[in-house]
């Protein structure tokens, strides 16, 4: 490297006029190679800034969110199940109570107080880090991936295809799809869980097909199957933020279980349809006086009208694990011997050992 001047002061007087003398310093030698490394030509990123709607959905099949007015107010207005909620549907409990609370109120233009809990919060703060742990993962078979969001993160589309000619019951409001390099269209929908029981949830249905093994799994597994229904795309991907790396199990759509699933939907409709018609027959005065001076009054008697409906108490004692297990596809599991038969044998029988034992730690 060469020396430089003492001279502090970068212009020189000479013979009374004023010159700036130029200083040049040279780079280490080696460090040429060292700067274009650290500054790679970056890829043409597979993430598209701007959300886009699904092609192939009407206008009579989606609603289009106002990104300038709350979500929630936006979200309520909708008379469609979401497709996170059918699985409260089919697992009975808490959130199906919950479920239908709420959809007898908004038939009277109210709802249940709803605050955002930790873990939804999470799950919104983590959606952006799933979309860059996707790509990085599976970006090369990735042409491009949109989110079904504004630019300001107001979701955008929520999709309710047709079935046939049939209207359905269900609406979603997916976190994004993508295109493949096969130019197919994929379904993308985040999770984040920091529970050991959904790792090996996770790993038993990349394993198997099986979706029992966990409660909660199987309720992500049919809202995947709800979403693919409500888009009319073949293949949905859950990526998991768990553990140390995340984690994609890749559902493909099934007809007869979304045909089942609907069947219990409609069901529960139903149910909603009659407890109405009863508030409005039966207990027409308490409605009136509730509704109009005490709603948390209105509130319970529509608690108690549920906890005493017959789909719900039915519900309650459903056995979700042995209704929906002619539809674990066992297809692609290897049968190599009279071993890896008894092997199969013995998973599939475990199915019920494990839903009692779940509920056991459960309740």
């Amino acid at each position: 490297m060469e020396n430089l001047s003492n001279n502090n002061n970068p212009q020189e007087n000479i013979q009374g006029e004023l010159k700036m003398i130029s200083i040049n310093q040279q780079s280490f030698t080696g460090c040429e190679i060292f700067e274009e490394k650290c500054c790679p030509i970056k890829e043409k990123s597979k993430l598209s800034k701007i959300g886009k709607k699904l092609p192939g959905i009407s206008s009579q099949e989606c609603f289009r969110f106002n990104r300038n007015i709350d979500f929630s107010v936006q979200r309520n207005k909708l008379d469609k199940y979401g497709a996170s909620e059918v699985g409260n549907i089919l697992v009975g409990g808490a959130g199906l109570k919950d479920l239908m609370i709420n959809r007898v109120l908004k038939y009277f233009n109210m709802s249940l107080p709803f605050e955002e809990n930790l873990y939804m919060l999470k799950g919104k703060e983590l959606e952006n880090l799933g979309f860059r742990e996707f790509v990085k993962a599976y970006g090369d078979n990735i042409d491009i991936l949109y989110k079904n969001k504004y630019a300001n993160g107001v979701d955008k589309c929520n999709y309710f295809k047709k079935m046939g000619s049939s209207e359905t019951l269900v609406g979603s409001t997916i976190d994004g799809w993508f295109i493949n390099n096969n130019g197919d269209l994929e379904l993308l929908e985040i999770k984040s869980s920091d529970s050991n029981y959904m790792s090996s949830a996770i790993a038993e249905y990349n394993k198997n097909g099986n979706f029992f093994s966990s409660k909660y799994f199987f309720k992500y597994y049919i809202q995947a199957q709800m979403q693919l229904a409500c888009t009319g795309l073949e293949y949905c991907n859950l990526f998991f933020l768990i553990d140390a790396a995340p984690i994609n199990c890749k559902i493909k759509r099934d007809e007869a279980l979304i045909s089942k699933v609907f069947e219990f939907v409609n069901k529960c409709e139903l149910e909603i349809i009659n407890l109405k018609k009863d508030i409005y027959s039966n207990y027409r005065e308490e409605y009136l006086m509730a509704h109009n001076f005490n709603e948390d009054t209105f509130i319970k008697l529509v608690e108690d009208l549920v906890e005493r409906s017959d789909f719900y108490s039915s519900g309650v004692e459903f056995d979700w694990a042995r209704e929906f297990i002619e539809y674990v596809d066992c297809a692609d599991l290897e049968i190599k011997d009279n071993q890896s038969a008894e092997n199969l044998a013995y998973d599939l029988m475990e199915i019920d050992s494990l839903q009692k034992e779940l509920n056991r730690i459960q309740n």
